[in-house]
């Protein structure tokens, strides 16, 4: 594909040789030209949107693969420490002992459309390692406030889920517990807990018989293919109008120029007795 400079300098070569009548003439070329070349930058435009949404669909692809395929390995043993690069997506057995006295809140959740709570709780395990355990979802009318003690649970327990990476949280301004923050990311929160923590969230997938009510496992990241190949047709449609729409419209204002007796002309032209100079003087 020529580069948009390339094309209008064609297009400018093109237009110097026809002829010109005046004033009003050399206007109408000029307009046309700065109309193909707007055409041109526009079409160029929606051309590379539209080879970046392909590019953002082809990312996805790639991701929800490797999630999938993390998702169908063998569950991983997290007593002897969490690498976040190589667990990550990893389901896992974790034994332990929650923490109740330090929960975090993770407020502004929506699930299926209704806002909810995400809650957190540290589980030390055998080894005295330290685990965020998103435990569950609960249902808050504004997305915050959860009666915690009623998803209080037996804290001896075996949590069964999923690592992830939960990035980018930060401190609030109260530091009280339970603690209310947008994403329990442990970097973040590490400075309120003596021990170390580790760098992912186990996000628990399945609920254990006791599990109290009110509380629901938190569903997986989102692993669909997303809206990127739509928005990549639309963009390579609106090249195409970019290109054929100004041609369309040019052609439509030059028969409206075109007045009676230039019409009247091209029909005697094309009748049988409207005979031209090379038939006559044969």
């Amino acid at each position: 594909m020529r580069r948009p400079y390339f094309a209008l300098l064609a297009l400018r070569t093109e237009v110097e040789k026809l002829p010109t009548n005046g004033g009003k003439s050399e206007s109408f070329m000029l307009s046309r030209i700065v109309a193909a070349a707007i055409a041109v930058v526009v079409a160029t435009v929606c051309v590379r949107l539209g080879f970046w949404q392909l590019d953002r669909h082809a990312q996805r692809v790639s991701r929800n693969a490797f999630i999938e395929e993390r998702l169908a390995g063998v569950p991983v043993d997290a007593a002897r420490g969490v690498d976040a690069d190589s667990f990550e997506f990893r389901r896992v057995q974790a034994r332990g002992v929650f923490d109740f006295s330090r929960e975090v809140i993770e407020q502004g959740r929506m699930v299926n459309g209704v806002p909810a709570v995400y809650v957190v709780t540290p589980l030390v395990t055998e080894t005295g390692r330290t685990i965020l355990v998103e435990r569950g979802y609960a249902f808050s009318p504004d997305a915050r406030g959860v009666d915690i003690g009623a998803l209080r649970e037996r804290d001896s327990t075996v949590v069964e889920g999923v690592f992830l990476r939960l990035d980018g949280g930060t401190l609030p301004s109260d530091l009280s517990w339970p603690l209310y923050v947008r994403r329990a990311d442990p970097a973040v929160l590490q400075p309120l807990f003596p021990e170390a923590l580790e760098p992912l969230v186990l996000r628990r997938t399945v609920m254990p018989p006791d599990a109290p009510r009110g509380l629901a496992p938190a569903p997986l990241p989102n692993r669909s293919r997303g809206p990127h190949l739509s928005y990549a047709v639309q963009w390579f449609f609106f090249a195409t109008i970019a290109v054929v729409g100004p041609l369309v419209a040019s052609g439509a204002f030059r028969r409206r120029r075109r007045g009676p007796g230039d019409l009247r002309s091209d029909a005697s032209d094309l009748s049988p007795g409207g005979a031209t100079e090379s038939e006559s003087t044969g």
